[in-house]
């Protein structure tokens, strides 16, 4: 299987990913616990199973990813790669890409949050990502799923990391929080009509020279700061030569160094993220 990308597998291939990413949690856990204890930590005061504890262990991993910035090799070149979580070799990370300690506790966390998240949701279980729609940010990811509802656990987390190594705006503890709130609720099936916890938020599709990009018809009613943000920000971010509202649930981007799959993953962490904020 190689380190072929979720979006391009098999089923049997996704099948084979989702079982390495669920061995990987154990043992990712239990390097996070050693960090901690190397950094004069209590892991069992720190990692109390509760939904409040992400908050102040997200802060100190936010500091620790400053330290570390950014790795100064290409992502085809690091060396660092075979030591990559599964997540990370399957899912598309873009230079400059964080260093591989990042990625390590990024992993703890998502280990952690599977704990904390099933804690609160005993019917929660790990699939492979699906959805009636082709174009699903998440198919073939290893997700957490209840009620409809599917999470990529380590997806906001890494965005997160990558803001925090570019110098940019990251989540706080207190964001982090609110996402696993709002994902207790939602696994639990008591968040928006269901119609809508079944849409994805975007769904972009490659045209010549562009993108075409469809947002989830609820997002343009409830949240218009949010979509006039997401232009803003998205026109100014690197390799963006344009970005075309037109019409309240549609846009074409014009970005000749991006794929569909990092401008799908892009709009979709971000939309996730503002929609905490």
């Amino acid at each position: 299987m190689g380190d072929r990308l979720y979006e391009d597998m098999l089923p049997a291939q996704a099948a084979e990913a989702l079982e390495k990413f669920v061995a990987e949690r154990g043992p990712a856990l239990e390097r996070l616990r050693q960090t901690l204890t190397g950094r004069n930590f209590d892991p069992d005061e720190l990692l109390d199973g509760s939904p409040e504890s992400v908050a102040p262990l997200w802060e100190w991993i936010t500091a620790r990813v400053a330290e570390l910035g950014l790795d100064p090799r290409p992502v085809e070149e690091d060396p660092s790669r075979g030591t990559w979580p599964s997540w990370a070799r399957h899912g598309l990370l873009v230079d400059p890409h964080p260093r591989a300690q990042t990625l390590a506790l990024v992993d703890g966390f998502t280990s952690y949050l599977a704990e904390v998240l099933t804690a609160a949701v005993p019917e929660a279980e790990w699939r492979i990502g699906e959805h009636r729609i082709g174009n699903y940010p998440m198919l073939n990811y290893p997700v957490l799923a209840a009620d409809h509802h599917q999470v990529f656990l380590p997806g906001l987390p890494l965005y997160s990391a990558y803001q925090t190594s570019l110098g940019r705006d990251p989540m706080d503890g207190a964001e982090m929080l609110a996402h696993v709130l709002r994902t207790i609720t939602a696994l639990r099936g008591e968040g928006p009509a269901p119609v809508l916890t079944e849409e994805p938020l975007v769904t972009v599709v490659a045209e010549v020279d562009c993108f075409d990009v469809g947002l989830r018809p609820d997002l343009a009613t409830d949240h218009p700061d949010v979509l006039e943000r997401l232009v803003a920000e998205l026109t100014d971010r690197d390799g963006v030569a344009s970005v075309y509202r037109y019409g309240p649930e549609a846009l074409v981007v014009d970005a000749p160094e991006w794929d569909e799959t990092r401008l799908k993953l892009w709009l979709t962490l971000w939309l996730e993220l503002a929609l905490i904020r």
